[in-house]
């Protein structure tokens, strides 16, 4: 009862959030528009307040991780506000306590429950998950067509360990964040959010995605040659005797 208890009232401060966030509004200031719009103010304020600054920065990174989709926005504006350096840090830093926060409310909400009812349809999938788990993670952050918030809700229905978790999101974003503070830093040159993701871009962190993925899939590869290599010569064997 304690167990249904807990999961509810964590489903309702869920719910809470996101109907907060979605209710005030607040999604619509997570635009290029807005951003360009109120630069100056924006910039006079951190210059005023620095540390509270960075202190509303982070929680807005986190309430992107919960249920807003405007990390990419919120990444530039690292760069505008605060410069690559230390821009590029408070942005992974932001991302990854927000991928954490919403990775165990997953977890607790519904992933422990699926887990526990599913152990033997699931026992294989989380086996590959202890083994290259790190790398499919890495992957999905690397290439940023996947939405941020739902890769840490998904990752928190599986048996992925939370240390896992939180070490492969700060290495996969990293890049990312420190291309988009960097763009953000060079924010007269960027003359549409067009600009924020071009093709080329693109293409570099699938390339690097694939490079994070090459060990696994050539261990794989050797892995089914030297079965079928086994299978094979059992064969000749037997055709042999």
């Amino acid at each position: 009862m304690r167990t249904y208890t807990k999961q509810l009232l964590l489903l309702l401060l869920l719910l809470a959030i996101v109907l907060a966030v979605h209710l005030s509004g607040l999604s619509g200031y997570f635009t290029f528009a807005s951003l360009t719009e109120h630069r100056s103010l924006l910039e006079q304020t951190v210059a005023g307040h620095y540390l509270l600054s960075v202190l509303f920065y982070l929680l807005l990174y986190i309430l992107t991780a919960l249920a807003v989709p405007g990390a990419l926005i919120l990444t530039v504006a690292g760069g505008v506000l605060f410069h690559t350096f230390p821009g590029v840090l408070y942005a992974t830093i932001g991302a990854t306590t927000g991928g954490v926060l919403a990775f165990l409310l997953s977890r607790h909400i519904l992933g422990n429950w699926l887990q526990a009812r599913y152990e033997v349809q699931f026992r294989q999938f989380n086996r590959e998950l202890k083994q290259h788990g790190y790398l499919y993670l890495m992957t999905a952050r690397l290439i940023p067509v996947f939405p941020f918030f739902l890769v840490n809700y998904l990752c928190g229905l599986t048996g992925l360990p939370l240390r896992t978790f939180t070490w492969a999101t700060a290495a996969g974003i990293f890049p990312a964040c420190l291309v988009y503070t960097f763009t953000g830093s060079q924010i007269g040159s960027v003359a549409s959010p067009n600009d924020l993701v071009s093709p080329r871009l693109l293409f570099s962190f699938i390339l690097l995605a694939l490079l994070a993925l090459l060990p696994m899939l050539s261990k794989k590869l050797r892995g089914r040659t030297k079965a079928i290599a086994t299978t094979d010569s059992d064969k000749n064997k037997e055709g042999g005797s």
